[in-house]
């Protein structure tokens, strides 16, 4: 058990360093503090502003509004947290006070302070990361490496910034949430009807309430909240969004941006209580792993080496023939330490993935063949690959008859659902490779399966 003093604790940054100042109440109303004018004036967004501009929201006036979003965070179990325009993250310090811990987070804001105010106070906490950001740089070429994490991304919050794009707030949002892979979305904003003790007569609202219809009638599902709470423009919209169902890879426009922020998958414990190592992503070898991890599937290459000549198709499995740098992903499987079968999902073309690629099972997990709808991973291993294979042809090929490929499909349709068995055979991959086919369409609705 580790030592009290070795848990990571929050920090309290030196306030006057931070030029904090004693919070401004009108009327009772915690308010931002902004010139007097005699001409109605918009609130322009502030690229980079001081802690204090906006501490009006660290009040406990305004706790419900971060509140909610932690609590629905709580709710869905959400693991993977990119917060747009966060400030200094007070919904971390909600969740942390609700006992939620569990989670990796990366939020970006414009301004200097509230960034290094914000790593200041989690800096032990190596789940929690915040940058200096501008969403504008999502446009740039390198914005891999400014916005890319290294976790799953479940939901992006958007907390009161998508009003400062009055006409590209949709296109930031649904690029920025394709390119997280995020599936799930936190919107706030204010709302036009506004108390008149939480507003002021020469402020014009800057707000997207208007617009959020089209959000409502693009995504899959959508549910909102109103707030009225005691702070300036205290009327607010919390809105949840989930942008596609479950498993269905018929939402629109899939593209090769999808998904290219939250890095390379990661190793993973499957339900059935076997390892996962994706030990080669894209072609290369996955930096992600741990150096543990990636030893042992070194040395399960080792032992394939001992055991492929045995094998039928024994030149596949040396190093040359397992094609390494043409797999969209080669996967171990282990039992503890011990390795019980890899397979790849090799890229063929443009449009389509050939998984079980250069298979290979390990002396001490074959099998006999009697069960052959059946297997050590129960296809865990394949349903785990499929969710990183997008807006593709997914198939399986044998040069064998295609009735195994029929059995397979009326006996496991809890995995081969909407597989389809092609009759004839067809060339694959090299010249005079004639084999069966068994597919799924990955493919956006209006683009059309063709075999030649």
């Amino acid at each position: 058990m580790g030592k009290l003093e070795d848990t990571p604790k929050k920090h309290s940054p030196d306030e006057v360093a931070y030029e904090f100042i004693e919070t401004n109440y009108v009327n009772g109303i915690p308010f931002p503090r902004l010139p007097v004018t005699i001409d109605t004036q918009s609130i322009p967004l502030q690229q980079d502003y001081p802690m204090r501009s906006m501490d009006y929201l660290d009040t406990p006036e305004a706790y419900a509004l971060f509140e909610k979003q932690a609590d629905l965070i709580i709710k869905n179990g959400w693991k993977g947290i990119i917060d747009v325009g966060c400030r200094h993250g007070p919904v971390n310090d909600i969740l942390h006070a609700k006992g939620y811990t569990d989670y990796r987070y990366m939020g970006f804001d414009t301004s200097t302070q509230p960034i290094q105010y914000a790593n200041e106070t989690w800096q032990e906490f190596n789940n929690i990361e915040y940058r200096v950001l501008s969403w504008n740089d999502f446009k740039d070429k390198d914005k891999d490496e400014k916005f890319g994490v290294n976790f799953d991304v479940d939901v992006m919050i958007w907390s009161g910034v998508l009003l400062y794009e009055p006409e590209e707030h949709l296109w930031y949002f649904d690029n920025m949430q394709k390119a997280y892979a995020a599936n799930n979305a936190i919107i706030q904003e204010p709302l036009k009807d506004q108390r008149e003790e939480c507003w002021r007569e020469d402020l014009e609202l800057n707000t997207i309430e208007d617009k959020l219809h089209l959000y409502k009638e693009k995504y899959y599902e959508y549910d909102s909240w109103k707030l009225d709470l005691d702070i300036f423009s205290g009327r607010r919209i919390v809105s949840c969004i989930k942008l596609w169902e479950d498993d269905n890879p018929q939402w629109s426009n899939w593209d090769s941006e999808f998904g290219v922020l939250a890095g390379p998958p990661r190793t993973e414990i499957l339900p059935c209580g076997l390892k996962v190592i994706p030990y080669i992503f894209k072609g290369k070898l996955n930096m992600e792993l741990s150096q543990r991890d990636q030893t042992l599937c070194q040395v399960a290459l080792l032992q394939m080496e001992k055991e492929r000549h045995s094998h039928r198709l024994a030149d596949n499995y040396s190093r040359k023939g397992l094609h390494l740098g043409k797999m969209f992903m080669y996967n171990f499987v282990f039992d503890g330490d011990n390795p019980v079968f890899c397979s790849g999902a090799q890229t063929v073309n443009k449009s389509s993935v050939r998984v079980f690629s250069r298979y290979f099972a390990f002396e001490q997990y074959k099998t006999d063949g009697t069960t052959q709808l059946d297997k050590n991973d129960n296809f865990e291993e394949l349903r785990w690959a499929m969710k990183y294979i997008r807006g593709k042809i997914i198939f399986w090929s044998r040069d064998k008859s295609p009735k195994f490929f029929k059995r397979l499909k009326e006996g496991r349709p809890d995995v081969f659902f909407g597989w389809q068995v092609l009759e004839k055979k067809i060339n694959i991959i090299y010249a005079d490779n004639e084999q069966y086919i068994f597919y799924v369409s990955k493919l956006p609705p209006n683009e059309q399966i063709e075999f030649e």
